[in-house]
């Protein structure tokens, strides 16, 4: 049986532009992250932090009300939240595929000297020259999945039923032996020390789910673990998590690192299941993850580690 969440209609909150849409790309908002739009043709809009109201039921209620997101304290990166929230591009054609961890490790390379875990608007420029907020893919491997707890993003709302107020956080990986041994349940203790270091992160948020995909469940993602995937998704930076203990992109990194790097495909708009042996960009074998069509793993499969933080 449906939750009560997803057997309501969301179209109140897609009838029309959100506000986030309409910041990211109408430029209303300057890089200092103040609107300072002097035309008649658009609003002044600030765009920060806030404090949760009472009574936010679902993430219906939390993303029509409030496009950054919110929390108890109103202390977050409220650009960062704005990214995680979009719904919508100008375009939805990858502007390009990544293939390989180095694809990802250049990128993070080129993060702009100064980006911290609250300054996003810093480097809106700087961040866009390399991609961020553009749909682009990614072709690799499920290695992992888990359903996120409270975010301020999601309006540091508790999961629900079946995890629909809350963030699917999937690690993917480019290493086929890595993969098989996933599929097999075979992975050693070195194994699984490397899985998520290795792993880029992508994630379905509820806001999209619930509009376009609510097929994707967490079952629905989990039952394909150790599969080739085609992703794709808004490239962005989730500089929240640019610190050294958990960023290995970072040549400062400690050894509690647990991803690849901070650049993520977040959200995710479509996640494909290759139906073959072994799949490219172009190829005719891929079919949408949630349909009877993409096969059935186990229901008791899980991820090789699911202690990681975020």
């Amino acid at each position: 049986m449906p939750s009560r969440s997803h057997s309501r209609t969301v179209a109140g909150i897609g009838s029309a532009i959100p506000l986030a849409i309409a910041l990211l790309h109408s430029a209303v908002v300057p890089s200092n992250g103040k609107g300072a739009n002097t035309s008649d043709e658009a609003p002044t809009v600030v765009v920060e932090p806030v404090v949760c109201g009472e009574g936010i039921e679902d993430y219906v209620a939390c993303h029509s009300e409030y496009p950054t997101g919110c929390n108890v304290n109103g202390k977050y990166d409220a650009y960062l939240n704005l990214f995680k929230n979009q719904v919508q591009w100008t375009s939805s054609q990858p502007q390009k595929w990544f293939t390989t961890l180095d694809d990802f490790i250049q990128l993070e390379n080129s993060i702009p000297p100064g980006l911290g875990k609250n300054n996003h608007s810093s480097y809106l420029d700087q961040l866009q020259t390399l991609g961020e907020g553009k749909i682009f893919g990614a072709i690799g491997y499920l290695y992992g999945v888990k359903a996120e707890g409270k975010e301020s993003c999601n309006c540091q709302l508790d999961p629900g039923d079946d995890n629909e107020n809350v963030d699917f956080h999937i690690y993917l990986g480019f290493d086929p032996d890595i993969a098989s041994k996933i599929r097999s349940k075979t992975l050693s203790p070195t194994d699984k020390a490397e899985v998520n270091p290795r792993s880029v992160i992508v994630e379905m948020t509820p806001h999209y789910r619930g509009r376009y995909h609510p097929e994707w469940s967490l079952d629905a993602v989990r039952n394909q673990l150790g599969k080739q995937v085609r992703v794709t998704g808004q490239l962005m930076v989730d500089n929240e998590h640019y610190v050294k203990s958990q960023d290995c992109g970072r040549k400062d990194h400690t050894d509690s690192c647990w991803r690849a790097t901070v650049w993520e495909l977040h959200p995710v708009t479509q996640f494909e299941l290759c139906q073959t042996q072994r799949c490219t960009e172009a190829s005719t074998g891929w079919v949408p993850i949630g349909t009877s069509t993409a096969g059935d793993a186990s229901s008791e499969t899980r991820p090789p580690s699911t202690t990681n933080k975020k």
